[in-house]
């Protein structure tokens, strides 16, 4: 017993006391925090650029949406259509084509007030049903104030431990409430 303690200490005190080999073993331990952290940076760059892009891009879609008039009242999917050729227009952008990943998605959803007062309130147009029972989305038709809500559901290119997607996708949440050019006549106090 007495052998094996000292065979063990002798054995221990020569491992702490070879240094060769140091360099190697400390390389291995910290590529993988260096590369963690690289790919973190990139990542929260890409998140900062793309916000940007996001923000022009709706910004130019509802601008561009309030000042057209929609076939039977639909801003929704004018708003859609000009949303995707905002995004089409910056598809061309290098930096643009690495912010987006394929399988992120986007959601829109048009909300129509009557009144200020019914947008304070958070009474917007109810679907109405049709002779089959059917649900029919409001319209636009008549309706001066809108609100759009538009979602992108982000997707890490690496998947980050830290980062988590709820926390993400709530940055690229965004809300604009808008007068509709077309229907400002029906615009009530």
């Amino acid at each position: 017993m007495l052998e094996d303690n000292i065979f063990m200490n002798v054995t221990l005190n020569h491992f702490w006391k070879n240094k060769k080999g140091v360099s190697s073993i400390e390389f291995t331990l910290t590529i993988g925090v260096f590369l963690f952290v690289v790919f973190l940076i990139l990542e929260l760059a890409r998140i900062v650029l793309l916000s940007a892009y996001w923000d022009l891009a709706i910004a130019e879609g509802v601008r561009i949406t309030k000042n057209q008039k929609a076939v039977n009242g639909n801003y929704e999917e004018l708003f859609k259509k000009n949303l995707i050729e905002q995004r089409n227009k910056y598809e061309n952008y290098t930096l643009a084509y690495l912010a987006e990943s394929s399988d992120s998605k986007i959601e829109v959803k048009v909300e129509y007030a009557d009144t200020l007062n019914d947008l304070i309130n958070g009474n917007f147009r109810q679907p109405t049903k049709d002779k089959n029972g059917n649900l029919i989305s409001p319209t636009g038709k008549e309706a001066s104030i809108a609100s759009y809500t538009v979602n992108y559901n982000y997707k890490f290119l690496l998947p980050l431990p830290m980062l988590a997607e709820n926390w993400v996708n709530t940055l690229f949440q965004r809300k604009i409430l808008i007068v509709q050019e077309y229907e400002r006549t029906e615009y009530k106090y």
